[in-house]
């Protein structure tokens, strides 16, 4: 794994734990399915956007310590593949290798 890869591996693990911080605060107040602002969890460490999802889109996400919600356009294509794609944000997955490892290994589920 070059330094690059793992960089941008540990800057979208940085967020996940700061959605999942998020959705935490969310479950802690009883909300419903509503949409909640999430960071977007790209591999830009001074990415300051914010993508929607209900709490349901976003455990379909967690589902997999690969997956990651972002921004349209913030997708690194050699280090990862949108897999889905909605009006607010897109899912990618990280390639086998490299940045996949360290988003497997720091998976807090």
């Amino acid at each position: 794994m070059t330094d690059r890869e793992r960089r941008l591996g540990e800057n979208e693990v940085l967020y996940r734990e700061v959605n999942e911080r998020v959705r935490e605060l969310h479950d802690d107040f009883g909300l419903d399915e509503q949409l909640i602002e999430f960071v977007c969890e790209c591999a830009r460490l001074s990415c300051t956007e914010r993508i929607r999802l209900t709490p349901g889109e976003y455990e379909h996400v967690r589902a997999s310590g690969r997956r990651f919600a972002l921004v349209d356009g913030h997708e690194v294509p050699d280090l990862e593949a949108v897999v889905e794609r909605s009006e607010r944000f897109v899912v990618v997955e990280k390639h086998p290798g490299g940045p996949a490892e360290v988003a497997e290994r720091s998976d807090p589920r």
